[in-house]
């Protein structure tokens, strides 16, 4: 495993092969991260990855996390001491209570029928990017429509006034992009203008985030603080996960022949979507944990206060869930994944991601039949301890 979480070329697939060779040779892998902080990987079948995502005994303690990783660095000498943009105290690491706290405000803002009210700007953003790409020739479907599109639709969530959408697109971009010198400036200025933006109230209160702003649980409302690291939790898997999820279910379509046979019958969108999410998700692992006792997986105890990262990618193709597992198919059911999660830390924002992604794809298929891969061979990968997202995707797309 160290290999996909620590360096080297990949192309798109590599990590299957990866992810299902350690699943095969047990349950637990090593690793240490380019930082030298040590972890290990949990790649075990469906049914114990979801038992896992329950245990209490897995913290996602953003203290206890924080504690750890602090205690690895300073015995390796390094001075790194900030960690709160990984690991601040945001919903999504928090235990019970405060995480029950935080969901139930949330969940008021991300419900079914605030997300489908969005469908409407949605599609108006698909058509209007994928009005300006050119046909007939190639292009970068990464660059040109799975990265942009995503980050205008961050713009309509959070109720950014429409004059400081570029301003905030370019802050989530370079702030994405991961280099230190200049993502942490942006991810300053990106916080700066929350609090502004929150001060001044100068929020669109029909927003998702407007929603947060006015929801109310027995009296409770979020706090300034917790608003802001709602934003960021917001912006980062609004974003980068998205626009992975709309590459690689491209990519899916086309590399296992089913592009025109979803032009053909529209209602095959969803299922690509759910394939790809089961197969080929660009979320591989599940956000850290740290054991607060000794625990057993899979016959192997692990100590207290060890880092643990869930393989969510191997769990998908895990052949007890599924007959002929590993390979892309669209005629098994769409309920045998943990890509968004299990339990309580589901992700919230998985319809939105679900309704962006077919909306993309329904578009592209239904306008240009006849699209196709102009790769010699499987696409580049940037990959991290969480994600593998395909660096770009060449396409022409032929009506």
């Amino acid at each position: 495993m160290s290999n996909l979480l620590t360096g080297g070329d990949l192309r798109a697939r590599d990590h299957h092969r990866i992810e299902d060779d350690a699943r095969a040779e047990g349950p637990l892998h090593a690793v240490t991260l380019p930082n030298g902080v040590r972890m290990h990987v949990v790649t075990v079948g469906l049914d114990l990855t979801r038992k896992l995502l329950l245990d209490q005994r897995l913290s996602k303690d953003s203290d206890a996390l924080q504690r750890e990783i602090k205690r690895q660095l300073a015995e390796l000498g390094s001075t790194q001491t900030d960690l709160a943009g990984l690991f601040g105290p945001s919903m999504l690491n928090s235990d019970n209570p405060k995480h029950a706290r935080l969901r139930a405000l949330a969940v008021k803002a991300f419900n079914g029928q605030a997300v489908q009210a969005l469908a409407p700007r949605i599609e108006a953003i698909t058509t209007e990017l994928i009005d300006r790409l050119p046909v007939g020739e190639e292009i970068d479907l990464v660059h040109a429509l799975a990265v942009p599109m995503p980050l205008h639709v961050i713009g309509e969530v959070l109720g950014v006034p429409e004059d400081d959408r570029a301003r905030v697109r370019t802050l989530i971009e370079t702030m994405m992009s991961m280099e230190p010198e200049v993502s942490q400036p942006a991810s300053d200025e990106l916080g700066g203008y929350f609090h502004t933006l929150l001060t001044n109230r100068a929020l669109d209160e029909n927003s998702l985030f407007g929603a947060l702003v006015v929801a109310e649980e027995d009296g409770d409302r979020l706090t300034h603080d917790e608003l802001i690291a709602m934003a960021f939790l917001l912006v980062v898997a609004g974003h980068e996960t998205t626009a992975g999820l709309i590459a690689n279910v491209v990519h899916d379509a086309l590399d296992n022949d089913l592009w025109e046979k979803a032009a053909a019958d529209p209602a095959l969108v969803p299922v690509l979507v759910e394939e790809t999410l089961r197969q080929n998700s660009p979320v591989r692992n599940a956000t850290h944990r740290i054991t607060t006792e000794p625990v057993e997986i899979g016959g192997v105890t692990v100590p207290e206060n060890t880092l643990l990262l869930i393989n969510l990618g191997s769990a998908g193709r895990c052949p007890a869930a599924h007959e002929d597992a590993a390979r892309y198919r669209v005629d098994r059911a769409t309920t045998g994944h943990a890509t968004f999660g299990h339990g309580p830390h589901f992700c919230l924002g998985s319809a939105l991601a679900r309704l962006e992604t077919e909306t993309v794809l329904r578009e592209l298929v239904t306008r240009f039949p006849h699209t196709v891969c102009s790769a010699t061979e499987q696409p580049p990968v940037t990959h991290n301890d969480i994600m593998v997202s395909l660096k770009s995707l060449p396409v022409v797309l032929r009506r």
